[in-house]
């Protein structure tokens, strides 16, 4: 028990950079799944703090401050090994585990899936399906993001996602869209949307997925 809580207690403490990075690499490129893995992402995000821990060190001593070095100019030459010392571990150690081989892999499910998705786009832009906004089953248009930016601004990400999607479906469908937030089709489109969030409430409304 001890064991784990000291584990604990020096995850908690790994720099937020490597922290983010770490889990980015392993979960979206090497396909770890955080729901029964997250120990084998905490561990090796930990492998590379300690290893930025000791390059950090050995960079202050390579470089050590001049003797009437003021505490701010100590603090920032320790900022400087630091952020040196992690650009150095995590260029050395966790970016080459994405090897060449998994790239293209990447590249070809990335090329397949956005094919499939036109498919998907496509046909339910001919049948005209009325509802496709609400699974965002719509082609992204910049032009609507654009329209949701100054509509709706101020509401949660679910929300403008949800809006980008019903927007670009009417600019498809050749139908109206508000030109600002005090527009009378804003306010139908927003009963819209908050009806939709009412009956498939988002786990966190301020996320856009």
């Amino acid at each position: 028990m001890a064991q784990s809580e000291e584990f604990r207690t020096q995850v908690e403490g790994i720099d937020l950079t490597i922290a983010a990075e770490t889990r980015r690499i392993l979960v979206e490129w090497l396909g770890v799944d955080p729901a029964t893995d997250q120990e084998r992402i905490d561990r090796e995000a930990l492998r590379l703090q300690q290893l930025t821990e000791d390059a950090a060190e050995q960079f202050e001593e390579a470089n050590p401050t001049v003797p009437d070095a003021t505490y701010q100019d100590a603090v920032q030459a320790k900022e400087t090994a630091w952020r040196a010392a992690r650009e150095m571990v995590l260029g050395n150690e966790l970016y080459p585990q994405v090897t060449p081989e998994i790239r293209e892999d990447w590249e070809r499910f990335e090329q397949w899936a956005e094919q499939e998705a036109e498919k998907d786009w496509e046909a339910a832009r001919v049948a005209q399906d009325p509802d496709r906004w609400r699974t965002q089953n719509v082609r992204p248009n910049p032009t609507a993001v654009r329209v949701v930016e100054r509509v709706w601004l101020e509401k949660p990400a679910w929300f403008r996602a949800l809006a980008q999607a019903l927007i670009a479906q009417r600019i498809e469908d050749n139908q109206p869209v508000p030109a600002t937030s005090r527009d009378r089709l804003a306010d139908e489109l927003t009963e819209l949307i908050e009806d939709e969030m009412r009956r498939n409430p988002p786990e966190d409304p301020d996320l856009p997925f």
